[in-house]
């Protein structure tokens, strides 16, 4: 008998494309028992548009859709939200804007009883689609790289007794953390490559002012995150680069030079696992990867700063 399962899936202004989320879902060939699909604080109207699908397609499926708003202003939180609204042993997820196929469900059901799981992880295959886009992903995430990810996954409700739910109050990072907390203390956990989403369209930013906002979004809320001690490898990296500026500057040329061939040429090779966006793409790679390393690492920085002046104005006023 397969289980009963609930889709749990965050929004944030899709207005334009939550449509095929839902129709994606709704389609699924083993239907979940309800999908909750929760507002992240929408500025538009994609509660709207959500409420008045439910209304005119809920008499066709199966499944039970829900659309509730609780003033999450984040996937993590939302996500908590839909853990504790779900009526079933099973919980999966899924993002807005991703191509995953019809059997998905199906799936990863099938993978959990095969394998007697109380953990199915999703992948995301990232390839961007533009110069921009590209090279944001080689240095993130990794270019055309498969990795677990949170969206697709599919667990045992109970597994969050154990790891404790989705940090709260973070755009990103959250996932990661929880990610860890399973590959740590859950026993019964994999991942199944089968279970693959695309993003629909851009996968990153597509415009190097969208990359530099972006970047500060993603790094403002990363500080004291467990394990997470990148925001401190930038900050001493600053720190030590001005001191050499005024201290030692015959160094500071070796410096940036290393910058240069570490951090913009190698450290995509190093996150993707391979060198198949030099072979693909070989010359937007040479002159977008000094351009679009530059403008991310000023996005995390200055977003490290507005977290550390946020941390510090809560202390104070606390």
């Amino acid at each position: 008998m397969k289980p009963e399962v609930t889709v749990v899936i965050p929004y944030y202004n899709e207005s334009k494309s939550i449509k095929k989320t839902l129709s994606l879902i709704a389609k699924q060939s083993t239907p979940a028992k309800e999908a909750i699909f929760v507002n992240s604080s929408s500025t538009d109207d994609s509660f709207l548009v959500i409420n008045d699908w439910i209304k005119e397609n809920q008499v066709k499926f199966v499944t039970k859709f829900i659309n509730i708003d609780k003033s999450t202003k984040n996937p993590g939180s939302s996500k908590n939200i839909g853990i504790k609204m779900s009526k079933t042993k099973w919980v999966a997820f899924m993002d807005c804007g991703q191509k995953f196929p019809l059997d998905w469900i199906e799936q990863q059901i099938n993978y959990i009883n095969s394998n007697n799981l109380n953990v199915s992880f999703g992948v995301v295959y990232l390839k961007g689609v533009n110069w921009v886009d590209r090279c944001a992903i080689a240095q993130t995430y990794g270019y055309r790289r498969i990795r677990s990810c949170v969206p697709g996954t599919l667990l045992n409700k109970k597994v969050f007794d154990i790891t404790g739910l989705f940090l709260e109050g973070r755009r990103s990072g959250y996932d990661m953390i929880w990610q860890s907390e399973v590959r740590k203390i859950i026993e019964k956990y994999d991942v199944n490559i089968q279970s693959r989403i695309e993003y629909e369209g851009v996968n990153f930013s597509n415009t190097l002012l969208g990359l530099y906002k972006k970047s500060i979004l993603y790094s403002r809320t990363a500080l004291g995150l467990k394990g997470y001690n990148t925001p401190y490898y930038y900050i001493f990296f600053l720190t030590l680069l001005i001191w050499v500026s005024f201290s030692l500057p015959k160094l500071l040329i070796p410096i940036l030079i290393s910058y240069i061939v570490f951090r913009i040429f190698l450290l995509p090779v190093y996150k993707s696992k391979a060198i198949t966006i030099y072979k693909e793409h070989p010359i937007e790679s040479i002159f977008g990867f000094p351009i679009t390393s530059v403008i991310i690492d000023l996005g995390k920085l200055t977003g490290y700063f507005f977290g550390i002046y946020g941390y510090v104005v809560k202390k104070i006023f606390r």
